[in-house]
């Protein structure tokens, strides 16, 4: 009985111990992995940064233009030449999303304790994505309204002046149109800023947890 005890105890003890070693090994894995999230997260938060202050720019420009009801003869000449670029410039911005794949597909989200934090992870690279599809939306739009004016029967020298340029694009109706449209279609700049902290305070939630920095 002593040595069937003694046998009996140490497979619970090497059982447990298994289990110990399985949980660590697991816990392990999932922050490896969540550092990598958290990594790819503020690689995407630069970029969208950057992303919205070249959308702002943009906005600057066709408010400007609303501003002075689209009469390009009152806009002083350094606006214009400062907007000179703005129609033919796209906007683009390319998400990662390598880890938040590698989260998915490896089976390790499973096993990631904090649902809450995981449903926040999962939020914001959903948030992202809309937002690389509403930018790559406006890119299209811009295109449409620059091949129509180049399509039309209008020649217009890109190498002449700046208000003679504009002139002649505001003529058009799709760049006019443009203009006017895109003025708000990416949000207003309040939206712009909340979006971008919807994925400030997500990063910060992932190092909370797991204290990466």
């Amino acid at each position: 009985m002593l040595q069937l005890s003694v046998v009996i105890l140490g497979i619970v003890i090497t059982f447990a111990g298994s289990g110990l070693i399985e949980r660590w090994q697991r816990q392990r894995q999932v922050r490896t992995t969540m550092l990598l999230v958290y990594e790819e997260l503020k690689t995407n938060l630069g970029l969208r940064d950057n992303c919205c202050e070249k959308l702002r720019f943009d906005q600057d420009g066709m408010l400007m233009f609303d501003h002075y009801g689209r009469n390009v003869d009152l806009i002083p000449m350094d606006s214009l030449d400062r907007y000179v670029s703005l129609l033919g410039t796209m906007r683009s911005v390319e998400v990662q999303n390598d880890a938040f794949e590698v989260l998915k597909s490896s089976g390790v989200i499973q096993f990631v304790g904090d649902k809450e934090l995981l449903m926040q992870v999962l939020g914001c690279y959903r948030q992202l994505g809309t937002f690389a599809d509403r930018v790559d939306s406006y890119n299209q739009s811009k295109i449409n309204a620059i091949n129509h004016f180049s399509a039309s029967d209008v020649h217009a020298d890109f190498h002449m002046d700046s208000r003679q340029l504009w002139r002649a694009l505001l003529r058009d109706p799709l760049c006019n149109s443009f203009i006017g449209m895109s003025t708000y279609y990416v949000g207003y700049p309040d939206y712009l800023r909340s979006d971008i902290a919807g994925v400030a305070k997500t990063i910060a939630a992932i190092n909370e947890k797991y204290r990466f920095e």
